[in-house]
């Protein structure tokens, strides 16, 4: 359940980045670094999409720019650091896109932001999963997280 700025914030940013990649492997359109002003019309279009949803919450502008500009230019490394914590045969490339920018988007906050809790960020990044997925993708979030915050 989204009941905070922040985990709206989030929420966004797991939204956005999920646009981003899908336009991408559509060959919609491919960025190769990002803007503020690309960021701010990703923001001004989610925030209209979903003001009717969240009507009592606020995006914080400043964390959701973060967390977008971060994992959009880090995402090939997240994506080699994250694929040592998958099991079998698992690869970014075969995990649903809204998931693996949710993994992204938590790694982000474990790796340059310490002074977030590691509970805070599982805790916030299931909560956002379970706004997309069943019990076992949001079980399968909260476990990776919790093996992946141990490392």
């Amino acid at each position: 359940m989204i009941k905070t700025n922040k985990t709206f914030s989030r929420l966004a940013a797991v939204q956005i980045l999920f646009q981003l990649d899908f336009n991408e492997k559509m060959n919609i359109e491919i960025l190769k670094e990002i803007s503020d002003e690309i960021i701010y019309e990703k923001y001004i279009s989610f925030k209209d999409i979903n003001d009717k949803n969240y009507k009592n919450l606020k995006l914080d502008k400043k964390w959701f720019f973060t967390l977008v500009t971060k994992v959009f230019s880090l995402k090939k490394d997240i994506d080699e650091k994250l694929t040592q914590y998958f099991e079998g045969s698992w690869t970014v490339d075969r995990m649903d896109a809204t998931l693996i920018n949710i993994l992204r988007c938590a790694y982000v906050e474990f790796n340059y932001f310490s002074r977030i809790p590691l509970n805070v960020v599982i805790s916030e990044y299931t909560n956002v999963s379970a706004c997309f997925f069943n019990d076992s993708e949001i079980n399968f979030v909260n476990s990776f997280l919790d093996r992946l915050s141990k490392s």
